[in-house]
């Protein structure tokens, strides 16, 4: 079975147990409660679990007041990678992108994924194209995907807006 990071113990939230999860990934439906998760990387029941404003709140049958919750300070969480693709949502790892060929909408070769990086608000990939990188914004209004392995950029006109990429 293969592990996903999704958030990181930051605090306890009260006196019962609860702990706060600051979010490794950007789905808050992880976080409502139908997924098994892993503490440390050991398994571990979920009694509550929530999203709002940004955090995860979580009380979990290992952790029965503050005093424990605390010891659990920037403990990692995890889910198992299969319970991640079972989530409908049109998602995807950065493991899974890098490497993927891109196709325009016309079938067309546009390049190959070669990273992705955040720099606060949309994901830029960083796509290869011969010898020549650039970056383009990782928005829905320029790529679709037919399944989880299959992603397309969809506009042409998005071209212009290539920026090369310098490391």
């Amino acid at each position: 079975m293969e592990l996903l990071c999704v958030g990181k113990i930051v605090k306890p939230q009260g006196i019962k147990g609860e702990v706060k999860i600051y979010p490794l990934v950007n789905i808050p439906a992880i976080f409502n409660g139908k997924y098994e998760f892993f503490i440390n990387k050991k398994p571990v029941k979920t009694k509550n679990c929530k999203y709002r404003l940004g955090f995860a709140y979580a009380t979990f049958d290992i952790i029965p007041d503050r005093n424990t919750a605390e010891k659990f300070r920037n403990s990692l969480v995890y889910i198992n990678k299969e319970d991640f693709y079972k989530i409908p949502s049109n998602q995807f790892l950065i493991d899974d992108l890098v490497g993927q060929t891109l196709y325009d909408d016309n079938g067309e070769f546009v390049g190959q994924i070669m990273g992705i990086e955040n720099f606060g608000y949309d994901d830029v990939v960083i796509v290869k194209e011969g010898e020549r990188l650039y970056q383009l914004p990782f928005v829905k209004e320029i790529f679709k995907s037919k399944d989880k392995t299959s992603i397309y950029v969809v506009r042409k006109e998005y071209e212009g807006a290539k920026t090369d990429y310098e490391d």
